[in-house]
């Protein structure tokens, strides 16, 4: 197995990846509408390849934190995380998680995600900055998470947004 930067080729096989680990009721979770209709970011997007199979993948996708005094600042969601369901427990996932969290230091990117904290928190992720956030859809607050250089500039009250509601762009249907 090896870990390579997501191309456009890749998408059919990563959506049908997505549904069958993915129940469809996950169009109206949060982390997919935070993602709305944003591309993954391209230096942040890999997947897991056995022969010429994917058999996982990570992808990140670029949201706004905004705070209560209206200070806006980027953050990176990441997500959707899948490994094939065959193939549990043969790391797919930790590799994928160790490429795409190097590959956000590298970028000096603060990122956060809706996960459980005893698989995401040896990453780097905790909730500990993140209990005054409020995002679209239902969401368990200890699953909000946050890997961050400095959290306290996380913390307090803020709203995450969608980038592209954020911008003023056109809404668009998630898949």
């Amino acid at each position: 197995m090896r870990i390579r930067p997501r191309k456009p080729m890749d998408e059919p096989a990563i959506e049908t990846l997505v549904a069958r680990c993915f129940p469809a009721e996950r169009r109206g979770r949060t982390a997919t509408l935070l993602r709305g209709c944003s591309a993954p970011l391209p230096d942040l997007a890999f997947v897991a390849v056995d022969g010429r199979t994917i058999v996982g993948s990570v992808a990140c996708h670029p949201v706004l934190w905004e705070g209560a005094d209206g200070t806006r600042r980027p953050l990176v969601l990441l997500g959707p995380l899948v490994s094939h369901p065959d193939r549990r427990g043969e790391g797919i996932g930790r590799a994928l998680m160790m490429k795409a969290t190097a590959a956000l230091d590298r970028l000096g990117a603060d990122s956060m995600l809706v996960g459980d904290a005893p698989y995401y928190g040896r990453f780097g992720y905790s909730a500990d900055a993140t209990g005054g956030w409020l995002l679209p859809g239902p969401v368990e607050p200890e699953r909000l998470l946050l890997r961050a250089r400095t959290p306290a500039l996380w913390m307090g009250p803020a709203r995450i947004l969608p980038a592209a509601a954020a911008s003023g762009a056109a809404r668009c249907r998630a898949a």
